[in-house]
């Protein structure tokens, strides 16, 4: 009983230690979308007169979700819908 604990609380310890991946799944047409929302953003901000360094940051963020988007990208090229 003491090894099923001791083995119990090692998981739950390893199980904090590891990141977590999560995957979107959109068509290309939502994410075409999405991809043109944040650039309007960010026109939008640069052109506002918020204070230059809440731009400079939102801007950053924007940046940094967009290099991301790119990085994790995949192309599923087989269509996962069944035709009804």
């Amino acid at each position: 009983m003491r090894k099923l604990l001791y083995v119990g609380i090692l998981l739950l310890l390893m199980s904090f230690g590891k990141a977590r991946y999560y995957q979107f799944k959109m068509s290309e047409s939502q994410a075409n979308f999405h991809w043109q929302n944040l650039e309007n953003l960010k026109l939008m901000l640069d052109n506002s007169s918020l204070p230059h360094s809440q731009v400079k940051m939102a801007l950053i963020s924007i940046d940094s979700l967009q290099r991301d988007m790119q990085l994790g990208l995949t192309i599923d090229s087989t269509d996962q819908h069944k035709s009804k």
